[in-house]
């Protein structure tokens, strides 16, 4: 059946270089296909309430709006509220689901579709489909692949939840994880764990906070690497002779392919090593803030 549909969005932010203010992606598409288009500061606010109540919804559909909803936008609603979420919950509940799919290694990505609770991320489960993890793939690339895995199969059970025909499963609590939301020191590399520990550092981390290490007092973003054999002797943080410029690690070394120095455009790591002295130790000078 068809739907008659009202969008709400995060007002618009900074965004570029510029920091001009820009719209979600949401608001975007909402506004080119003319549909109702809310954008309060916040869903809890008068504003957002009212909005909403005024709509008078059937059901509710969230996905990355990056607020918790409360209990009376929930409840505004005459059919159970449902939730898209990047991950397959119980596993990775929280605010950075994909990036920790990635820095945990799971071999299985994912989306859930669930009831919306106010708990964050534990209400019962409608629906789930997996995604196998691509070799090297990162947090952004993931990312676009389960919003086109959860655009193609969410509308399926659209259809029977506009007819009040939905099963959904408890979550087993004692089975979940939490993946909180990042703060810039979490992308430094302690370059005494393994090789392979760091490339997921590398690529889950992105866009923000990247993974990063220090050279005489500066940030360097490492933008894209590989893990590979190392060498015994040398201490962790070494650059091994040779190119591709190789990172000694805990165990195994770290090839470097694309890096990006503070106050710089991303280089070809081969490119920004021949500009450096011949022995250099990352990660041993200091902060980087």
């Amino acid at each position: 059946m068809p739907f008659r549909c009202f969008a709400a969005s995060p007002s618009d932010r900074p965004a570029g270089r510029g920091l001009k203010p820009r719209p979600s992606p949401v608001a975007e598409a909402a506004r080119a296909r003319e549909l109702n288009l809310a954008t309060p500061d916040r869903l809890r606010s008068d504003e957002g309430r009212a909005m909403i109540r005024d709509f008078a919804p059937d059901g509710l559909l969230l996905a990355a709006y990056g607020q918790l909803v409360p209990r009376e936008i929930l409840e505004m609603a005459a059919r159970v509220p449902l939730n898209v979420h990047p991950s397959l919950l119980p596993r990775h509940r929280g605010a950075a689901p994909v990036a920790a799919t990635i820095l945990a290694g799971d071999p299985v990505a994912g989306v859930t579709l669930m009831v919306m609770t106010p708990e964050l991320d534990a209400g019962p489960i409608v629906a789930q489909w997996p995604a196998p993890v691509e070799d090297r793939e990162t947090t952004p690339e993931l990312q676009r692949r389960l919003a086109q895995l959860a655009a193609d199969q969410v509308p399926v059970e659209l259809a029977r939840w506009s007819d009040g025909d939905l099963a959904a499963i408890p979550q087993d609590d004692q089975a979940a994880t939490v993946a909180p939301s990042f703060r810039r020191e979490d992308g430094r590399i302690d370059w005494r764990r393994p090789a392979q520990l760091i490339d997921r550092q590398v690529r889950g981390l992105q866009p923000w906070p990247g993974a990063w290490t220090t050279l005489d007092g500066r940030r360097l973003h490492i933008r894209r690497a590989r893990p590979v054999a190392g060498v015994s002797g040398v201490p962790v943080g070494s650059v091994l002779p040779g190119e591709p410029p190789r990172v000694a690690a805990g165990s195994g070394a770290l090839e470097l392919e694309v890096v990006q120095p503070e106050g710089r455009p991303a280089m070809p790591a081969a490119d920004w090593r021949r500009g450096q002295r011949e022995h250099l130790l990352l990660g041993a000078d200091g902060p980087g803030d």
